[in-house]
């Protein structure tokens, strides 16, 4: 019996310094910027409609391609030589939803849900039919309706996926991108850059031109400010990724510039 007890707890070791070695080399590879950095995108019929799941089936993997064409144009603003930073491509829906996160913000709790999280994203991120991921992002889609607000996303470094809640909308297309990036540059390692009571983007690194002067209003968002500040008490949401840049702090935080 101690013998036996002995090899569980050698085997659970193992698995532990593999867990944590992987990691490890993951998030090498993106903070490296060698190599292009593969990005899934699972969408999720969240709300369980049928106008939902027909807009997922309709989506095609060319509708996000201006997220990976603002990352490379981001990029080189930085001196990334890198060609193609990041390619996106587009899994089949995924008829799973993940599980909630804690409402309550007891640190157990958290710790329970993220374990339950990685394994959920691994469970249904790891047969999809394409090359394999970097990261993964699961978009839980839901139909627009008048007074209807999203839920907070998420991108986690540890784990490297994310979950962004969007609107199943063509209208809303352009606006679901800003917040995917947004996601995806916190699985990379970039933080908000914008007051959590308020929304209001922080100066100078949660603004895009912080040099401007005056200083307001601002012409574009940053992308991890969120927002475009129009006055240091007024701001907007960008309408599409052509709004946006990805500033000297964020670059910095992802690995672009020292």
């Amino acid at each position: 019996m101690k013998l036996f007890k002995l090899v569980r707890i050698l085997l659970l070791l193992l698995v532990l310094v593999a867990v944590a070695s992987n990691q490890f080399l993951g998030q090498a590879r993106l903070a490296s910027w060698e190599r292009t950095l593969w990005v899934t995108v699972y969408p999720i019929a969240a709300d369980g409609q049928a106008v939902t799941r027909s807009y997922i089936d309709a989506l095609r993997p060319e509708q996000f391609d201006e997220i990976s064409t603002f990352i490379g144009q981001q990029a080189r603003r930085h001196g990334v030589p890198l060609a193609d930073p990041v390619h996106v491509q587009l899994a089949p829906r995924v008829d799973s939803l993940p599980p909630p996160p804690p409402t309550d913000g007891n640190r157990f709790s958290v710790a329970v849900w993220s374990l339950k999280m990685r394994w959920w994203a691994w469970r249904n991120g790891r047969v999809d039919g394409l090359p394999s991921a970097d990261v993964r992002l699961f978009v839980k889609y839901q139909a627009a309706r008048n007074g209807v607000v999203l839920d907070a996303s998420l991108g986690m470094r540890k784990g490297r996926y994310g979950v962004v809640n969007a609107f199943a909308s063509n209208g809303q297309a352009a606006m679901n991108r800003v917040v995917i990036v947004h996601e995806l540059l916190h699985v990379l390692g970039a933080t908000d850059k914008y007051e959590l009571y308020s929304g209001q983007p922080i100066p100078p690194d949660g603004l895009a031109n912080p040099l401007q002067d005056p200083l307001y209003p601002q012409r574009r968002a940053e992308i991890m400010g969120a927002r475009i500040a129009e006055s240091p008490f007024r701001a907007r949401m960008p309408s599409s990724l052509g709004q946006c840049v990805i500033g000297v702090a964020t670059a910095n935080e992802i690995g672009w510039v020292d």
